[in-house]
């Protein structure tokens, strides 16, 4: 019989918009856990809202109140099989009238990722997020600079908002050597499962072998 896999809570947190859905919705698309035929229907459902360009936050976002409005409210989970772990993928709602559903995710959660988009940096709920994290006992945190399709995959602007959330992830206490910094496009697939050809100066892991790595 084939040996378990070690399993691991997986937290994707940010701030609203930037991109947490979409990034997981990536995730699970390029990785062969979500077929061709949903994701069509996905990318029709997002058409026929009006939401075109939502179909990856849609593999979430189950709700038809967050389809029509295009934020996540409640939490969402999936199974995703990595090489190493069992996980259990949890996308978190970033708007800050939901935060309550995020703090019930952050407490199952081992590792998270934060998600901030390259074109606005740290934000209100970003900060919070962190914060919240570290209270509630994440001890492993990955950062992943989304949308750099919106700034022309720009390492000098990757490296501005590395800095900013460094300083943040610092001050609540990560050790920032043990944080990894991906940058990403969401929607493009830059760097989620496949590397990204538009940003030949970043030579780390992908989100997905972000996720097989050994933390801590």
């Amino acid at each position: 019989m084939a040996k378990e896999k070690p399993h691991m809570n997986v937290i994707f947190v940010g701030h609203v918009d930037h991109g947490k859905s979409t990034t997981v919705g990536r995730l699970m698309f390029d990785s062969g856990n979500i077929d061709e035929q949903t994701m069509r229907k996905l990318k029709e459902k997002a058409q026929e809202l009006g939401k075109s360009g939502f179909e990856f936050a849609f593999v979430m976002d189950n709700l038809k109140e967050e389809r029509e409005r295009g934020v996540t409210i409640d939490l969402s989970y999936k199974k995703f099989m990595s090489d190493k772990f069992e996980i259990t993928i949890i996308d978190a709602p970033g708007h800050k009238d939901f935060v309550k559903n995020m703090i019930t995710g952050s407490s199952q959660a081992d590792v998270a990722f934060l998600v901030v988009a390259a074109s606005d940096g740290v934000m209100a709920q970003t900060k919070e997020h962190v914060w919240l994290c570290k209270t509630l006992g994440v001890q492993q945190m990955c950062v992943v600079v989304n949308k750099m399709d919106g700034v022309k995959y720009d390492e000098a602007k990757f490296k501005e908002v590395k800095e900013g959330v460094g300083q943040l992830v610092q001050t609540a206490g990560y050790n920032l050597e043990k944080v990894p910094f991906i940058p990403i496009s969401a929607f493009e697939g830059d760097n989620v499962v496949k590397k990204s050809e538009n940003m030949a100066w970043y030579t780390g892991p992908t989100i997905r072998e972000q996720l097989d790595k050994k933390w801590g």
